[in-house]
């Protein structure tokens, strides 16, 4: 099964990210929750989802959606790096 909602998404996030790493950030990590929501309906329905016309089995599903959150949370922690560090002028201190 292929949702195009999640191709959609996807694209929501990015637009996201570049006007707000953090806000970037916190829409991965609902996106994410989404699509582990969705998958696990979908196998509990019975159904399966494919990748690319590759059929993933429930814990390869689970194993992509934790590596996943993996790089939610190193986004997650690169965005609030960037809002705590000092905003340096380009001026040379002129």
């Amino acid at each position: 099964m292929f949702n195009p909602v999640i191709v959609v998404a996807v694209i929501v996030q990015m637009l996201i990210a570049k006007a707000s790493r953090i806000a970037g950030a916190i829409a991965g990590y609902a996106l994410t929750t989404g699509i582990l929501i969705w998958g696990l309906s979908v196998y509990s329905e019975g159904s399966g989802i494919a990748l690319f016309t590759i059929p993933l089995s429930e814990p390869v599903f689970l194993t992509i959606c934790s590596i996943w959150y993996v790089f939610d949370t190193k986004e997650f922690i690169a965005a609030k790096k960037q809002l705590s560090e000092p905003v340096r002028s380009e001026a040379g201190g002129k």
